[in-house]
């Protein structure tokens, strides 16, 4: 492990031979087999007919088909028709930053914080694609594996994947989601876009959630801050135009010495007399 903080929910699922599986390892072992079921059945079915049965249709998904919010996430059509390499990435990616996640937070929340990496962006794009009229598509692991890198950057932000790479982790994930949102950008891919926003969302807020990363005492910090700045400018007002009294008071009594009473105007009558109840009442308590 890079890190040495611990959950107390930090334990294994199960052993094998006496060696410990925890519930990352599972999920990339999941994400692995899944990989290879569909390799196996796009060799028979094709791989349109896959993506046509797995990949998220927010259309289909309003009339019944449920497990398009989850099967999305089953493969990466890129590989499979040579055109990407990125899921023996994302699988390393989910391995090493998700097993230093669930070491931190543990298994329970762990799991509940990948469930949301892939459900929560689902049912976002199924609200906006029925909000818009349309029906959005999607089909890759990839977004939900970033939200885990979120989740690790938001935790460990100074943390260097490598000796030879020094640019601390923050700033990678802030890099990486850049790009990506530049590219969906030049290719008007605004669901990928979406998705990957969403994800990352996800990861960083769910981290926040569970307390991990000052959890959300950056929003308590925040309001206590408010809260003193309004108390600080409602004190300095008050000084001010206690000052502002005191020294109307001093001119009117000065021209009372010189002048005597019945040279003040109405207003002044009225601002000495105020002044004079406030000195009584200041007595009787």
């Amino acid at each position: 492990m890079w890190y040495q903080q611990q959950s107390e929910d930090y334990r294994p699922l199960f052993w094998i031979s006496g060696r410990p599986v925890y519930a990352n390892t599972l999920l990339v072992a999941t994400h692995v087999a899944l990989f290879l079921i569909c390799g196996v059945c796009i060799a028979f079915l094709g791989l349109e007919v896959m993506m046509a049965d797995l990949g998220l249709s927010t259309a289909l998904v309003w009339h019944g088909q449920v497990w398009r919010l989850v099967s999305y996430v089953f493969f990466d059509p890129g590989f499979f028709a040579r055109t990407s390499l990125w899921f023996p990435w994302n699988m390393l990616v989910l391995f090493f930053c998700g097993r230093e996640v669930e070491q931190l937070v543990g298994r329970k929340s762990y799991l509940g914080l990948y469930a949301a990496l892939i459900v929560v962006p689902s049912l976002l794009l199924c609200v906006l694609g029925l909000a818009l009229g349309q029906d959005l598509g999607y089909l890759t692991s990839a977004d939900a594996v970033f939200g885990v890198f979120i989740a690790f950057a938001t935790v460990y932000p100074g943390a260097m994947p490598s000796m030879w790479i020094t640019l601390p982790v923050w700033v990678i994930a802030w890099i990486l989601l850049g790009l990506s949102t530049f590219l969906d950008f030049v290719n008007h891919a605004w669901v990928s876009m979406f998705m990957i926003w969403s994800a990352s969302a996800v990861g960083y807020l769910g981290m926040r959630w569970v307390g991990a990363g000052r959890g959300l005492n950056w929003l308590t910090d925040w309001l206590e801050t408010r809260r003193a700045d309004r108390l600080a400018r409602k004190h300095q007002i008050r000084v001010l135009t206690e000052r502002k009294s005191a020294e109307s008071l001093d001119a009117i009594l000065d021209k009372i010495s010189q002048h005597g009473v019945n040279s003040l105007s109405a207003s002044e009558r009225a601002a000495l007399e105020k002044a004079r109840a406030k000195l009584l009442d200041r007595d009787r308590r």
